[in-house]
């Protein structure tokens, strides 16, 4: 039997020396391709389909394993990520300049704020901040390392 150099699985590429190079490359392609695809669709819809459009072919390829890879590769990968999401960005309205006032104005979130927004909803969006159940082994209590009482001991 011979060894694979990586694996596809849930459409996420896994590296045998867990480098995600393999799958920021996939996605870059992708991305260039509906950047590509957004270019053409502008001069035929409206700005709210325009949009759906970006958040189906653009945002969802782009946060769906942005837990898993986000700071795990080199700087110079998520440099090409964020000049694509800001080209497909100045698509909506040909604007090659202020990329900042167009995520504001659009309601569209930068990759480093996609990350932060995942790692919130990773930790807190659970019931009442609770992780879930398989992480129950991972951690103890306070109060089970000490007696003392501190704040965090209840």
């Amino acid at each position: 039997m011979s060894k694979q150099s990586s694996l596809k699985y849930i459409d996420v590429i896994l590296d045998d020396k867990l480098n995600w190079k393999p799958q920021i490359d996939k996605l870059v392609t992708y991305l260039s391709k509906s950047c590509g695809m957004l270019f053409k669709l502008k001069h035929y819809t409206k700005i709210s389909v325009f949009k759906s459009v970006y958040f189906a072919l653009f945002h969802s390829y782009l946060t769906y394993p942005i837990l898993n890879w986000m700071g795990k590769g080199q700087q110079d990968d998520f440099t090409l990520l964020i000049r694509l999401q800001n080209k497909a960005v100045r698509i909506l309205e040909y604007d090659k300049t202020r990329t900042a006032a167009l995520y504001s104005k659009h309601k569209i979130l930068e990759i480093p704020h996609l990350l932060k927004l995942s790692i919130d909803k990773f930790m807190y969006s659970f019931y009442n901040g609770r992780l879930p159940n398989h992480f129950d082994n991972h951690f103890i209590e306070i109060a089970s390392v000490h007696s003392y009482q501190t704040r965090l001991a209840a």
